[in-house]
């Protein structure tokens, strides 16, 4: 087993343990080099991999995994690792690859603390370490500020600092660097990350072509209190404008300016929660997370940028009157095919491009996109007299709107401008008969059937399929999509990245790992062609694909939750699409929502989003009883009792009309009752129900559910030997269900301990508590962590200490809505009042709000000192 002491940590194998550095690589555009390589690939690859190989080993690195044309590798040193990776680089510049496959590689170092298991690290510096290497170039090597802090001496290469960038799973913004040196080159685009500097915006790599005037008009228009509406037909460019607004105001706005995209929330009831989540506002239910976000907001100057409002306008609306109301320092700034309605409100129109040729030797601003657009897919294009006439026509016919201009410059790799030209003219029959739009909507269809004409059959199928995606995709749920008996499953990336090609699909740049997405218009456009049937199957596939994968019967890990906070707004669609001929895989997918809030500690949100699915999927089904269930454990997180009793009422009902051989023993009503009975005060019927259960034939879940219910029964009842008993049986079942449950259990018997006075096991396993907890971003435990490290503190009458770690719990509490158990309550209490007895009113009071301001990474740190200063008897290492 582990030891967690002193950053060190003693582990099996050869794989670096404490504080580890780790390395990822990447080849660069791999997939148009096996299309131009074929056979030849393999050998490419595999030289390649020969080449990393020797170079790890002579610089000390652990290869610890491969998977596809990227290499995992572990080093104990950082300096080591930034050695490796500058002679890595070299060796690949100065290798004779063929002409058409040139390998250039992108390279990402980060450390952290992690221990090897089972051949394999589980860390969450190791997810750090793959967003720094996907925010790099090929022949780049990007360092983070922590493994350059370890790395002061990188000669002959060079750490060149590039700025401070916002990467996902990173608390805070990280500092880059990038190598350089012998064999490096020093110049690359910018780095594939949101810059840290007040805003989340992404800018595209394109230029930004004929939209100064409307630049500088918007900017003006804005301010604090003020809504600005662009407003304008899909695919004129609102978006691409509002960010580029976005980035130039930024400096002006003290408290940022943040992208809310809501183009991929279903329903009006989720937008306060998605414009919460991009500021950083606490969470909570419906009610509470508005009045959460109102005062995250009130004091800042910020502007918010609410994109694709048109589905949503009227709980938009409503969300803009109420902060333009209640904070007066924040701006808005939305895009819409409709004005919002808002008292107020500045519409600014936003029309296609000017099409007009001004003369022979000006080009208006639509054809300037074109021809900027169509060079980039075909570099050799030739643009002269003879065919400028053309292209300015083709703009004129497409009305100046930039997407379908955009589209119509990507045909120019298989047709010349004149056949593009001579396709549009075709499209007269094509133009929809609806009088109430206007003309340029019309074209648009227009434009985006005959594209869809021009594509194969499997093409056509799989764009029909993947807009079926409320949000970004990636290829194996593509896959799942796409795939049936005529689309074998291994095609299905060839479609997509075919689909990407012809710029229907949409590569995500600014994700950390690669996602697709189709643009909303063509979204819209391909769903119109999807026959019932056909959105039957996919729904069904689709869900059938995130049940296997990340249904809420897993393991609860690290890995799982990743996964499902980015599916979280395809698996609602899921739900909304209610697939199959009954409820039951919506209803399976609304409980793997619910567990997956559980997990992250949304416990108010997941009230309120399992309260509408229970509602909306009645259908009487062993998969719905687990949705009541997982929605009751909810209510108690957040001390509902009376909704607690309401939910296990319909769930006892649900129980008695279902098919008892069909249900699964995981005791989840029974713990449900436990605990509801635990909370009212009777720990006794608690451990009663726990027992008796315990005498079944128990599913592993309900084996753990249940030794875990007899601790906390035993727990509030005082008996602390049985306790220790119950959760050390919970432990050792804890792992068939995943880290997260190793994670209570730990907790558990570290708060058991600390009662016992054993504070040596306490300390063990809380830091093995808390350090999951930090690992899957579980602030719910962190906050547990805190009270536990509070009290030993109070324990050696450390009482400053105490009363800061203990604030800064409650304000974690407090966000999450979490209750605490009345004997925790009561354990609290006293320590409060102790510590202001000794430390008096005013020094007690400054000691609470300092500790209610501390960060929270500051404050795991303080925790983490207090269990490290216990010294622990190698006897009970784990």
């Amino acid at each position: 087993m582990l030891r967690w002491d002193d950053g060190v940590v003693e582990g099996r194998g050869d794989l670096p343990s404490g504080i580890v550095t780790f390395v990822f690589t990447d080849i660069e555009g791999s997939t148009r080099l096996i299309r131009r390589l074929g056979e030849r690939y393999d050998a490419v690859l595999e030289r390649y991999r020969d080449l990393l190989r020797a170079t790890w080993s002579e610089h000390g690195g652990r290869e610890v995994s491969v998977e596809g044309d990227g290499c995992f590798v572990a080093f104990a040193d950082s300096a080591a690792a930034v050695a490796a990776c500058g002679d890595a680089q070299r060796r690949l510049g100065e290798e004779p690859w063929p002409a058409d496959g040139v390998v250039r590689v992108r390279m990402g170092v980060h450390c952290g603390l992690a221990s090897p298991k089972d051949g394999d690290y589980v860390a969450l510096a190791v997810h750090q370490a793959a967003r720094v290497v996907a925010a790099g170039h090929g022949g780049q090597v990007i360092v983070s500020d922590q493994a350059a802090e370890r790395a002061p001496d990188t000669r002959p290469f060079e750490l060149l600092a590039l700025g401070r960038y916002r990467l996902r799973d990173f608390d805070e913004p990280v500092l880059l660097h990038s190598l350089v040196g012998p064999g490096i080159a020093s110049e690359f685009p910018a780095v594939r990350a949101v810059p840290a500097d007040g805003h989340n915006l992404v800018r595209s790599p394109t230029s930004f072509i004929g939209r100064a005037r409307a630049l500088d008009d918007i900017r003006h228009q804005l301010g604090p209190g003020k809504l600005v509406t662009l407003v304008g037909p899909g695919g004129v460019g609102k978006t691409r404008l509002a960010v580029e607004v976005g980035v130039a105001v930024a400096p002006e706005w003290a408290e940022g300016v943040w992208l809310v995209d809501l183009a991929g929330v279903g329903e009006g009831a989720l937008v306060v929660g998605a414009v919460a989540s991009a500021v950083g506002a606490p969470s909570g239910s419906q009610a509470d997370r508005r009045n959460a976000l109102v005062e995250h907001l009130r004091p800042r100057r910020a502007l918010l940028v609410l994109d694709n409002c048109e589905h949503l306008a009227a709980d938009s609306a409503a969300l803009a009157q109420t902060l333009l109301a209640s904070c007066p320092s924040v701006g808005l700034l939305a895009t819409s095919r409709e004005p919002l309605g808002v008292p107020g409100e500045v519409r600014a129109r936003i029309d296609p491009l000017d099409v007009e040729m001004p003369g022979p030797s000006t080009w208006p601003p639509a054809v300037d996109l074109f021809v900027e657009r169509a060079r980039a897919a075909r570099p050799d294009l030739v643009v002269d007299d003879t065919n400028i006439e053309v292209i300015a026509a083709i703009c004129q016919r497409l009305d100046g709107l930039p997407l379908a201009i955009e589209l119509a410059a990507a045909r120019v790799t298989v047709q010349t401008p004149t056949e593009i030209l001579g396709g549009l003219k075709d499209l007269t029959g094509l133009r929809t008969s609806d009088r109430m739009r206007v003309d340029r909507h019309r074209t648009m269809d227009a434009l985006l059937d005959w594209s869809y004409r021009l594509l194969d059959a499997a093409e056509q199928t799989a764009l029909r399929r993947l807009s079926l995606f409320g949000t970004s995709f990636t290829v194996a749920a593509a896959s799942a999509a796409v795939a049936d008996e005529q689309i074998p499953s291994d095609k299905a990336p060839d479609l997509v990245w075919s689909l990407v090609d012809k710029s229907l699909v949409v590569a995500d740049l600014a994700a950390n790992a690669t996602r697709y997405r189709l643009l909303e218009t063509v979204r819209t456009f391909a769903r119109g062609h999807l026959e019932a049937a056909e959105l039957e199957q996919v729904a069904r596939s689709l869900a059938s694909w995130a049940l296997d994968s990340m249904g809420p019967g897993g393991k609860v890990d690290l890995d799982w939750v990743d996964a499902v906070g980015f599916e979280l707004d395809n698996l609602r669609s899921l739900v909304a699409l209610r697939p199959g001929a009954d409820d039951t895989l919506a209803q399976q997918i609304a409980c793997t929502i619910g567990r997956y809030h559980d997990a992250v500690g949304t416990f108010r949100e997941g009230v309120d989003e399992l309260s509408r699915y229970a509602v909306d999927l009645p259908q009487d089904s062993v998969p719905r009883l687990a949705l009541l269930t997982t929605l009751a454990d909810l209510n108690l997180r957040v001390g509902r009792n009376d909704e607690v009793v309401n939910v296990v009422t319909l769930a006892d009902d649900l129980r008695g009309r279902l098919e008892s051989s069909a249900i699964s023993d995981d005791a989840d009503i029974d713990r449900v009752r436990g605990d509801l009975a635990i909370r009212l005060g009777d720990p006794t019927a608690a451990a009663d129900i726990a027992r008796r259960a315990l005498e079944r034939e128990l599913s592993p879940r309900g084996r753990e559910r249940m030794w875990n219910l007899l601790g906390l029964a035993a727990s509030a009842s005082g008996d602390l030997d049985e306790a220790a008993r119950a959760f050390g049986e919970s432990l050792a079942v804890a792992p068939e269900r995943g880290d997260a449950f190793v994670m209570i259990a730990h907790g558990n018997l570290a708060e058991v301990a600390l009662r016992m006075e054993d504070l040596p096991t306490a300390a063990l396993h809380q830091r093995m508590a808390l350090r999951l907890a930090v690992q899957m971003g579980t602030p719910l435990m962190v906050g547990y962590s805190l009270i536990v490290a509070a009290r030993m503190e109070a324990a050696e009458r450390r009482w400053a200490t105490a009363t800061r770690l203990h604030a800064r719990a409650d304000a974690v509490l407090a966000d999450t809505g979490v209750k605490l158990y009345d004997d925790d309550s009561r354990e609290s209490e006293a320590m409060l009042l102790s510590a202001r007895d000794h430390l008096g009113a005013d020094t007690f009071e400054k000691e609470r709000a300092e500790g209610r301001a501390l960060p929270l990474a500051d404050a795991v740190d303080l925790a983490v000192d207090v269990f490290r200063s216990v010294r622990i008897p190698r006897g009970i290492q784990s």
